[in-house]
């Protein structure tokens, strides 16, 4: 008998000051993590000299794309064009094995989290990047201690000049402590993780004696590739139950859905789920038309629990008797907060044939 194929998921973050590459090997459920300086010279068009690195990477090892079952990528700017001039590195010889996907630093840092065992995400969790002159941090907090437990994660950023912190100055140590007992007032944590280059240097002596007082304190810079590789082992089940609340840029908050007659009792069917970047966010539905040609659709605000309804008339399809109409139906979003609802007409059957048409119906949902 032949050994059994072990899967192997590969995640990419392309900074601007070097590219981090890591694989998960589900068969020995761990993770390996290579990191690639750029030189300065590179760093202007840091996308195409990060995937340079890689490729360079794995023709050194005798490894290619195939040797993956799936390949991610994340990056600090995640805008269209960033997105584009990626998808435009890319040969075809990778498209035909692997979509482009690619997720936010926010998203690869809560992947990972969630990834772990329990004791990581079921208690407050805290990412410190330290990059520049400015500290990002994301709180992966539980918001409601019932049996099904919901947990919210949220970015922000402190410029730390306002804090007279600066980067290679003697009083820095002293400085950062102080902020950090602080911060960890207003914002507690049992596990923090370090990431950035504002870390590196040994100049943390005070800030870790106290960031190490109770809690446990990890420093790594492949956070963000490792969150990425582990996409392959499938969703977070937080995130697919709605459970997961992401506040952040590039989030979608929202789910759009429709309500479903059950025992008699009308029950709410999410079309889309929130806790991804909207680019990433889609769904897909069939529905039976009743007597009318109309839908109405819900769209469930999952930071204020709001839901706001919009009719959508399906306009010109042929006569037909009551739930012989079959509508298939398509929700794309355009940014967090717009998109559209593509209705296509299936008809029903042989006796019933589809006429093809589209209804779009846009969308703009209210933060």
């Amino acid at each position: 008998m032949g050994e059994l194929e072990t899967r192997k998921f590969a995640g990419i973050d392309l900074g601007r000051l070097a590219v981090q590459f890591s694989v998960y090997d589900e068969a020995a459920a761990q993770t390996t993590e290579e990191s690639f300086p750029l030189p300065e010279e590179d760093r202007e068009h840091y996308i195409e000299s990060g995937l340079l690195c890689v490729r360079r990477y794995l023709e050194a090892n005798q490894l290619g794309w195939e040797d993956y079952h799936g390949v991610y990528f994340t990056m600090e700017d995640t805008s269209p064009e960033r997105r584009e001039e990626l998808a435009a590195l890319l040969d075809e010889d990778f498209k035909k094995r692997h979509s482009v996907k690619v997720i936010t630093h926010f998203r690869a840092f809560v992947e990972y989290v969630f990834h772990q065992e329990k004791a990581v995400w079921d208690r407050n969790t805290l990412l410190l990047d330290y990059t520049g002159n400015v500290l990002r941090y994301i709180l992966v907090e539980q918001i409601r201690p019932s049996r099904q437990k919901a947990y919210r994660a949220e970015l922000k950023e402190l410029d730390l000049t306002e804090f007279d912190i600066h980067a290679g100055e003697e009083n820095q140590d002293y400085h950062f402590s102080r902020l950090m007992k602080q911060f960890l007032v207003k914002n507690p944590a049992h596990i923090i993780f370090l990431t950035g280059s504002g870390f590196d240097g040994g100049w943390m002596k005070k800030t870790l004696t106290y960031l190490c007082a109770g809690r446990r304190v990890f420093l790594g810079q492949n956070l963000y590739a490792n969150g990425a590789c582990l996409l392959g082992l499938g969703p977070v089940q937080q995130m697919e139950d709605g459970l997961l609340l992401m506040q952040g840029p590039e989030m979608v908050c929202h789910t759009i859905g429709v309500l479903a007659q059950e025992s008699g009792k009308a029950r709410y069917i999410p079309i889309t789920s929130i806790g991804r970047e909207w680019y990433n966010t889609k769904g897909s539905m069939d529905i039976i038309l009743d007597k009318s040609q109309k839908i109405e659709f819900f769209y469930h605000n999952s930071q204020t629990n709001d839901m706001v309804g919009a009719v959508c008339e399906i306009r010109d399809l042929p006569a037909r008797p009551p739930k012989t109409t079959r509508i298939r139906v398509e929700v794309r979003f355009h940014s967090q907060t717009d998109g559209v609802i593509l209705l296509k007409d299936l008809g029903f059957g042989d006796m019933f044939p589809a006429t093809g048409k589209v209804t779009v119906f846009p969308f703009k949902l209210i933060q």
